[in-house]
């Protein structure tokens, strides 16, 4: 039990409510709101939707505040349809469940883990953010499983994932869009980066795994898998009418990417890799794919073959299923 622990309704309004009543010496205690089960309406998961919380919070405050479904994971559903949070501040959002996507717009030192939904996106600008075990994706959809988009002068920084999965999107066999699991995309002119990845697994999707802008300024992977190739099928088998995708695991031309006791398996294209550390590819790089600041690849041509089984046994879960999820998230 945290100092202060509530209870709310399941009701943006009642939340938002709470939230702000709270005082930045009560946060600094801590503070638990526990949202009664039910489903939490949204209005979509784009950049214009209308928030389904705005401006609540305080960057201000030295501590979050967590928000979680009472009575445990998946108790709380949010509307498929999806949400947006914008300009929200010091929020911890744990346990959540959603078949919709979620997209934060300029929030600052903004929490999502223990939870599942079909897609995220953080776009306009954001900071201090992290992820924390949240699972997004497998899903048949040609837009991008994850995408961090600044836009204009906004700054994009510090954004983090710990012990994430991004799954594959699989668009039509007929369809032309550009459809990555993970798109750090710098479509702004203020600060974007650094990014940070540990224990995180991403699987590819129809075109790309990671795909990293020139202008990001660094993005690191420690301890992850990032699967591209044909390995993405064999945990999320593609059905006829799906696009054969053969996934590069990194596109793009971030000049700062360092990978870190991790297993990288597809083409890592033209990325500018500064330090790799006993990390493995699934072939053998040509000069310009090694790393220019330390390290080097170890090649491990067997890594293509993997199976499912072989996947999964690098993680500590069996599946992601909603059993499984329900019984290592509880609380």
């Amino acid at each position: 039990m945290a100092p202060i622990d509530v209870e709310v309704e399941c009701d943006w309004v009642a939340i938002a409510r709470r939230v702000q009543a709270l005082s930045a010496e009560q946060v600094a205690l801590g503070v638990v709101i526990r949202v009664a089960p039910g489903i939490l309406p949204g209005a979509g998961a784009t950049s214009s939707a209308r928030p389904a919380l705005a401006q609540v919070g305080n960057q201000s405050w030295t501590r979050n505040v967590l928000i979680v479904p009472r009575d445990g994971y998946g108790t709380v559903q949010i509307a498929d349809v999806g949400v947006r949070f914008e300009q929200c501040a010091r929020l911890s959002f744990f346990g959540f469940t959603s078949a919709g996507g979620f997209v934060l717009t300029r929030c600052v030192s903004f929490q999502i883990g223990w939870s599942r939904f079909d897609a995220m996106s953080i776009t306009r600008g954001g900071r201090d953010i992290a992820f924390y075990e949240l699972i997004v994706g497998f899903r048949r959809n040609s837009e991008d499983t994850g995408s961090l988009r600044p836009t204009e002068t906004f700054e994009m920084s510090n954004i983090s994932r710990y012990g994430c999965v991004f799954g594959p999107s699989v668009k039509p066999a007929d369809s032309d869009a550009h459809c990555d699991t993970l798109q750090l995309e710098g479509t702004g002119t203020g600060p974007f980066g650094p990014f940070l990845s540990v224990d995180c697994v991403d699987y590819g999707s129809s075109n790309a795994t990671e795909l990293l802008h020139d202008r990001l300024i660094s993005a690191e992977y420690q301890h992850c898998l990032v699967l591209g190739g044909q390995l993405p099928w064999r945990v999320y088998a593609l059905q006829p009418g799906d696009y054969q995708g053969d996934p590069n695991a990194f596109a793009g031309g971030c000049q700062d990417v360092r990978v870190i006791d991790s297993v990288v398996a597809g083409p890592v294209g033209r990325m500018g890799f500064t330090r790799v550390e006993n990390s493995q590819l699934s072939y053998a790089p040509v000069d310009s794919q090694q790393p220019t600041s330390g390290g080097g690849w170890t090649v491990d041509t067997g890594i293509s073959n993997w199976s499912a089984e072989q996947i999964m046994a690098l993680q500590d879960v069996p599946d992601y299923e909603p059993a499984t999820l329900t019984r290592i998230w509880a609380w």
